[in-house]
């Protein structure tokens, strides 16, 4: 069994309520049933008018035309008529708060996930403190996506030598992380280290590509994500424009190598500062986080100093390399970055995935990379609605194949077979806008 799904099965069995702790006895929770809605299923590019949906703990027990399907005794039922059902979306590039964060503030940025409809999220920079939040996420004692958690990051600061590498990726397996983060900044023997003890011990590893190792290495090294298209501009010069042709030898590596990437263009759009600060502070969304993230960020702009021009061209060579990807079938997924340079946790995976739609992939294909695909790349059964799957799912009021902005009108979210209509969302998230030290908008 892979190492994601021998976790993930644990997971669905406590959080489906179908074995007790500290007993052998099975139970058969309440069934849920989404009636005479729109399925949109990711299984392919199709949606299919008038279905039940029949979720039973934390699995979709089945899925069929609702003129035949009998709700089952003591069940709830959802009308679905007039809204399309989608699985719920997977952001795999989140930063959760560490353990110095105001106490709440990572219980808040969690339940703005579920709220915006991220049923899944994978943390890049970790420390042990987030493993109780995933345990606290697993056991229903707190709202949030289901975790995957990367380990502290790994550098040339923490890792000076191979030998600290391979001690380093040790003792992130032993302390319950899922995959080890690479940051820039490490030795290409370092890197090797790390590479080959991760797979002796069965843990991805994931990440940026650090200068001394290039792109071209980290693919052949079976890298599962590279973020933020790291390392490919490098590669091809990119501080000036690339010719399409010249990005196609590049391209074809990935995707013979089958490697991941997570591009998180929302982010580094900021990044390299082809946005007017002034536009971001207005974004409605930042009232949902402190303030303190916005002050850090407008410093960290500040001092900024990419040449319009520059930046303009590099913005460009990122968005037709996304595109060259995508036209050559590598295997791209959805991330933010958040919180991170305006990115507010959950909101931000729609204008991610807006990016993405600019840069020349179809909504179907953008959508399918926050769902059918990470199911994949975890190996889990997620992402599609289809029976057997995890009962992570969002009911929607528009169809979203046609517009991505349809993800903010919601009906509600399933979450691990938790059902929280919309109004109840809505009540959390105005308690989270009113704490004190959250961003203010002003006129």
């Amino acid at each position: 069994m892979n190492r994601h799904r021998l976790a993930f099965a644990a997971v669905l069995l406590l959080a489906a309520g179908t074995i007790l702790p500290g007993t052998a006895t099975m139970q058969t929770p309440q069934a849920i049933v989404f009636r005479n809605v729109t399925v949109i299923p990711m299984d392919s590019d199709r949606i299919v008018a008038a279905q039940a949906v029949v979720v039973r703990g934390s699995v979709i027990e089945s899925v069929g035309p609702a003129a035949s399907s009998h709700a089952p005794a003591g069940g709830m039922v959802i009308d679905g008529t007039g809204g399309f059902l989608v699985p719920g979306l997977t952001d795999m590039h989140v930063h959760l708060p560490g353990p110095t964060a105001p106490v709440g503030r990572a219980d808040d940025e969690l339940f703005l996930y579920v709220a915006n409809g991220v049923t899944t999220a994978r943390s890049m920079a970790g420390f042990d403190t987030h493993v109780r939040l995933r345990e606290r996420i697993n056991t229903g004692e707190l709202i949030g996506p289901t975790l995957f958690l990367a380990g502290p990051g790994l550098d040339g600061e923490r890792v000076k030598s191979p030998d600290e590498g391979e001690r380093e990726v040790r003792q992130q397996k032993q302390r319950g992380y899922d995959l080890v983060k690479i940051l820039p900044g490490l030795s290409l023997a370092s890197y090797d280290a790390i590479v080959k003890t991760a797979r002796e011990v069965g843990i991805p590893f994931a990440g940026h590509v650090p200068a001394d190792v290039g792109i071209r290495h980290a693919i052949e090294s079976g890298q599962e994500t590279i973020e933020h298209l790291d390392g490919y501009l490098e590669y091809l010069k990119g501080r000036e424009p690339v010719a399409a042709d010249a990005m196609v030898p590049i391209v074809a590596q990935t995707k013979r190598a089958g490697v991941w990437n997570v591009p998180t263009m929302t982010v580094m759009v900021v990044n390299v500062g082809t946005i007017d600060s002034k536009e971001l502070v207005v974004r409605p969304e930042l009232q949902y986080i402190a303030k303190d993230y916005i002050d850090q960020w407008l410093a960290l702009r500040a001092r900024s100093h990419i040449p319009k021009q520059t930046s303009d061209v590099i913005q460009a060579n990122r968005m037709h390399l996304l595109k060259a990807l995508n036209d050559a079938g590598a295997r791209i997924l959805v991330g933010t970055d958040s919180p991170q340079l305006f990115n507010v946790p959950g909101f931000s995976i729609v204008r991610e995935m807006q990016m993405m739609v600019a840069a020349g992939m179809t909504p179907y294909q953008v959508i399918r990379a926050g769902t059918e695909q990470t199911g994949e790349y975890f190996n889990r059964p997620c992402g599609t609605i289809t029976a057997g799957a995890c009962a992570d799912l969002i009911l929607l009021d528009a169809n979203p194949l046609q517009d991505l902005r349809s993800f903010a009108r919601k009906r509600g979210v399933m979450v691990r077979g938790r059902w929280i209509p919309e109004g109840d969302i809505k009540r959390q998230l105005e308690q989270i806008r009113s704490r004190p030290g959250n961003y203010r908008l002003t006129n």
